[in-house]
């Protein structure tokens, strides 16, 4: 039976390791964190290097989630929702190790994908297949502000990021992985007006509506799924010189060697993680005037990009 698995939603599972004292010393000194005015629904995440700072429990319906990336690596937020009864633990366990003997085949093999994902099918739990990925903030710079609004309903949820270390290691496995309790309370918040609009299907970065200078809000509508592999995410980057576009395509692969790694090659603004079939995000993004590119991890490599210019 085919399911579709999405190998790099989980690949921060592995939350054995920890971080000397020396490196946690060094990881908290970078960004100042600075918030606008709080609404209704909004939740402010800080990401460091490595762990995030965010309320255990919020209120369900329409939240904004602002992260803000303060510490000098870049970061980002997915939020899954976990079967009834699942714990972080048991996500750790059941899937986490199944994505570390993956990442560890590629390191050994030179990128053999092929035989990542058979390790991949071999060893996660067959409940995997009910975690649902509910977006949140994508990649965002060191410094930067990232803020993606997502309808949420109760339940346990796992806040991740699973950006990689120039030694190989995952964020998630120093840290930047927690529990999020979502309660039966609403959060009041409206669903957002959007200026703009972008369809995700397969293969397909469709944009209805220009993209203005200034603050801007994007709706992220998710109308399609390969039936395997990635699921489709989007995400903003700003183009400044030739190359940058080809270098950051390369850069979203978790499974290239320098894929997702500390040296970003052109500067990321955030989007939104993926989330399921029907379901809408909407970022909020400051636009300047320059050259940009909506990319997608899923299938950047085989031209799911669009490239734009704000005036």
């Amino acid at each position: 039976m085919n399911r579709r698995v999405s190998p790099i939603s989980l690949l921060a599972c592995v939350i054995t390791a920890s971080l000397p004292a020396t490196d946690h010393a060094a990881a908290h000194a970078s960004h100042t964190p600075k918030f606008p005015p709080a609404g209704l629904g909004t939740v402010d995440i800080v990401a460091r290097d490595y762990m995030f700072e965010m309320p255990a429990r919020i209120p369900s319906g329409w939240t904004e989630f602002r992260l803000f990336n303060a510490g000098m690596a870049p970061h980002f937020a997915l939020i899954s929702l976990l079967p009834e009864g699942r714990t972080l633990a048991d996500y750790g366990r059941d899937i986490g190790a199944a994505f570390g003997h993956a990442l560890k085949a590629i390191a050994e093999d030179k990128g053999d994908r092929a035989r990542a994902y058979a390790i991949l099918g071999e060893q996660i739990a067959p409940w995997f297949a009910e975690v649902k990925q509910m977006g949140g903030p994508g990649f965002i710079e060191p410094g930067g502000l990232a803020i993606t609004t997502a309808k949420l309903v109760p339940g346990t949820y796992v806040v991740e990021c699973y950006i990689k270390t120039d030694d190989g290691r995952f964020h998630a496995d120093l840290g930047m992985v927690r529990t999020l309790v979502v309660t039966q309370e609403d959060s009041g918040a409206d669903e957002p007006l959007a200026d703009a609009r972008i369809t995700l299907s397969n293969g397909k970065i469709e944009v209805a509506g220009g993209i203005a200078r200034g603050k801007q809000i994007v709706a992220v509508d998710f109308d399609e799924h390969p039936e395997a592999g990635l699921g489709n995410d989007v995400h903003l980057v700003r183009l400044e010189k030739d190359g940058d576009l080809d270098a950051a395509i390369r850069w979203v692969d978790w499974m290239n060697l320098d894929g997702l790694t500390h040296h970003t090659p052109a500067r990321f603004l955030g989007g939104t993680q993926e989330m399921p079939i029907g379901s809408t995000a909407y970022l909020t993004i400051d636009f300047e005037p320059g050259d940009y590119a909506w990319i997608a991890e899923s299938g950047a490599a085989s031209g799911m990009v669009h490239r734009f210019k704000v005036e």
